[in-house]
């Protein structure tokens, strides 16, 4: 496979990873994950599990961002189909982060989502940043003066020098059960995708204090990762006798193990900064050549791969109607990849490219607590749920859903990557489920919440 090709090839699968991880269900608890069978990628031991015990979630997301991808005109790429200036020409709404936005949510129809029309002058109808350096100042601003935060950001960076040897979660797993308490399962997965702009120490200081020092570099960095493979895991579950607990009761507990090994696709990781050099005076000539530094090391198909192992453990504990999980994953990893490294370090914007190898061996865990119980009401049935982990950030959930007859409703909040919140509702018929789910996301770089409704099908044969 030649590097273009490659390349589209993970930019494609890197986007669809973004939109199939979780279901319509979960989405309307603030993406709540229950115990059950469907959480064993989290937590092995689940893998034995009693399936239904609450609820699942089988239905088809359907891809209805297809329709505010093609009909709002601010990210409908089809004018492009008559040539490309048809969406870069002045009078084009088109608006590209409003376009990355709905795409990489395409299981969702964003209702607001993010735009850079936050940026545009509507005098001149360009988008306008503007960077004042003074004398012996510097200032970024919008075209109003307000000051503009450099710190911005779209996804969550995890790469092997963070999550060491803990792919992304896969995209899709086809489980095979065994003998004797023993499965398979073979995914694919594609995430860990993050971007990120931040000023350096020196630049972020200057802003606050509107003052530059003399002979100082002054740099916006940026930071960049995503990966896609194959993965095969091996796992054993199974329920152990009642544990009788005082004042608690016979307590059935289930353990899991589970290791996994994958082949990378594709990989990215690097930090890049382009800046300025103060003089003597604490001045900066704005004729001067930038300063280009950092590292970008990256493997696709045909330039490349990668492997490694790692090992899961899990425990569930259940009794008097409540679940408790705790899974442990990449309790101990091996990851190593080869391919291409490009080196930045002065005044040319072309990087140097050699071979290199990423590699990493160790315990770097990924906690994960969840817990649920039902509560019989006199009419109709509440469960609550709660989960709690960290991976490369902290997260937690709550939520729950009433169950009333055929009709569900559900509602939680969390905390992901931003402030989250879910309401959903479903129907389950003779033979088929219907559910619904107003989705919340935080906007990538202008960072407000994003919402967004999803649909899911599901029949019952």
């Amino acid at each position: 496979m030649n590097r273009p090709v490659g390349v589209m090839v993970f930019i494609l699968i890197l986007m669809c990873g973004f939109s199939w991880s979780q279901g319509v269900r979960s989405l309307g608890m603030a993406g709540l994950v229950l115990p059950g069978p469907e959480a064993a990628y989290l937590n092995p031991a689940y893998a034995a599990y009693p399936a239904g015990r609450y609820g699942s979630d089988p239905g088809f997301r359907l891809p209805i961002g297809l329709l505010g991808l093609l009909l709002r005109p601010e990210s409908s790429p089809l004018p492009a189909l008559s040539g490309l200036s048809n969406l870069t020409n002045e009078n084009s709404p088109f608006d590209l982060l409003t376009f990355y936005d709905q795409l990489t949510h395409l299981n969702e129809f964003l209702i607001n989502p993010a735009s850079s029309r936050a940026f545009i002058n509507p005098n001149t109808g360009y988008p306008e940043i503007q960077i004042n350096v003074a004398a012996n100042g510097i200032q970024v601003t919008d075209y109003q003066g307000k000051p503009i935060p450099l710190d911005l950001g779209l996804g969550s960076q995890a790469s092997i020098s963070s999550t060491k040897a803990l792919t992304p979660a896969p995209l899709f797993r086809v489980p095979l059960a065994l003998e004797n308490n023993l499965y398979l399962d073979f995914g694919l997965y594609a995430g860990g995708f993050g971007l990120g702009l931040s000023p350096n120490a020196n630049l972020r200081q200057a802003l606050q204090s509107n003052q530059l020092q003399p002979n100082t570099e002054y740099a916006l960095i940026t930071n960049a990762s995503a990966q896609a493979g194959l993965s095969l895991g091996f796992g054993y579950a199974t329920q152990l006798p009642d544990l009788p607990i005082p004042e608690v009761g016979p307590t059935k507990v289930y353990v899991g193990a589970r290791g996994e090994a994958f082949y990378g696709l594709a990989y990215l990781e690097g930090s890049f900064s382009v800046g300025l050099q103060s003089d003597a005076q604490g001045r900066i000539d704005p004729n001067q050549p930038p300063v280009y530094r950092g590292t970008a090391f990256y493997t696709i198909p045909g330039n490349g791969n990668g492997f490694g192992a790692r090992a899961d453990l899990g425990v569930v504990m259940e009794a008097q109607g409540t679940t408790v999980g705790l899974g442990i994953r990449n309790a101990l990893g091996f990851a190593r990849w080869s391919g291409t490294e490009l080196q930045w370090n002065g005044s040319s914007a072309s990087p140097t490219s050699t071979p290199s190898e990423r590699s990493s061996f160790g315990f770097v865990p990924a906690f994960y607590l969840n817990a649920a119980t039902q509560v019989p009401l006199e009419t109709g049935t509440l469960l609550v749920g709660g989960d709690l982990g960290y991976e490369d950030s902290l997260f937690g959930r709550i939520g729950g859903e009433y169950s009333l007859g055929p009709a569900r409703f559900r509602a939680g909040l969390g905390f992901d990557n931003g402030f989250r919140f879910g309401l959903g509702a479903g129907f389950v018929g003779p033979g088929f489920s219907l559910d619904t789910a107003l989705t919340t996301h935080r906007a990538p770089i202008v960072g407000h919440t994003v919402f967004g409704i999803a649909l899911s099908l599901g029949f019952n044969f």
